[in-house]
């Protein structure tokens, strides 16, 4: 479970080149990476640079991207992100990591030759006392840095090098990439035990068309953010999560191919709740897959098929819904 409330976080962010004239940060152990999802994989890391920080009394450093590489270098072709900024912000967190710097990637950024890279950001700007990464790092233009480029480097600038190994389960190594293929088949089971926490959706409750009341099941709408990877299109079993409240939910994602517009949308039916949420800042936790997306004959069948989605999420979640017995 994430924080609803606010948090305590040093988070700065980082234009290249001009935040380099700024004064820099006091020494600390440096976690780098994407870590886009944050998987169990991602926090091996960063709990390793935690873990030597406090061994030598220094604050722990995260440094990443505040959006995605890719889609500064491919345009054309951009990623959907496991773990947009704020999300990011809220899981580290929890890692009672020190410091979070995210960088602004830009095209100037893309082309910090290796070397430049560590002078001007690892030694100058974040004063490195010990660099933590994963076994697959790569960095500077073209990735043309790898971790026996940052050993030969520490060894010359007097910073430590960590290289953590990869986390796998069942067999394979916990990956961004394997996460997102388990999200395109629906399988936010399997997607939970990569992230030690249930896949979330985060947005803006918005007015809707009002369908959901009218049929006797009403809905909060998010507005999610268009960077963010979705799961396959059906209907899941979570929780809502806003200020300090979570509240067992149907959530159904999809375009609503029963009505013929094909509009996508989150929406979140609160099992039992009653009151207004609009504009409420809320989280989706999708827990269980109930079924996918499908189109109905008419609004009696849909009704009919949300009840049992209800009833099926109420058992999945344990909860009692009305007229029944706990």
């Amino acid at each position: 479970m994430l924080p609803n409330r606010a948090i305590s976080l040093d988070v700065l962010t980082l234009d290249y080149p001009d935040a380099l004239e700024r004064p820099g940060q006091g020494p600390s152990v440096v976690a780098i990476g994407m870590f886009d999802g944050l998987h169990r994989g991602h926090r091996g890391v960063i709990r390793a640079a935690r873990d030597r920080a406090r061994a030598l009394g220094v604050p722990c450093t995260v440094f990443t991207f505040v959006g995605h590489p890719r889609a500064i270098l491919r345009p054309e072709d951009p990623p959907s992100l496991l773990t947009p900024w704020d999300e990011k912000v809220r899981v580290l967190a929890c890692e009672e990591v020190d410091r979070l710097v995210g960088a602004h990637f830009t095209h100037d950024f893309s082309r910090i030759e290796p070397e430049a890279f560590i002078d001007q950001i690892l030694c100058s700007h974040l004063a490195a006392r010990e660099v933590v990464v994963g076994y697959n790092f790569a960095f500077g233009r073209a990735q043309g840095g790898s971790v026996e480029t940052l050993r030969e480097a520490g060894q010359v600038r007097g910073f430590g090098v960590t290289v953590v190994s990869p986390v796998e389960h069942e067999g394979a190594p916990v990956s961004s990439t394997r996460i997102r293929q388990l999200l395109v088949e629906g399988r936010v089971e399997a997607v939970a035990s990569l992230l030690d926490r249930p896949y979330m959706l985060s947005g803006t409750v918005v007015q809707g068309d009002q369908r959901g009341r009218l049929l006797g099941f009403p809905t909060a709408n998010l507005d999610v953010a268009s960077t963010k990877q979705l799961p396959a299109f059906g209907v899941y079993a979570g929780r809502a999560r806003w200020r300090d409240r979570d509240w067992p939910t149907v959530i159904n994602l999809g375009v609503r191919p029963t009505f013929g517009v094909p509009t996508l949308r989150v929406e979140a039916h609160l099992l039992g709740f009653e009151g207004d949420l609009y504009g409420e800042h809320m989280t989706l936790e999708l827990e269980h897959r109930l079924r996918p997306e499908q189109a109905f004959p008419g609004v009696d069948a849909l009704v009919a098929q949300i009840r049992l989605d209800a009833d099926e999420a109420g058992h999945r979640l344990g909860v009692s819904l009305p007229g029944e017995t706990a």
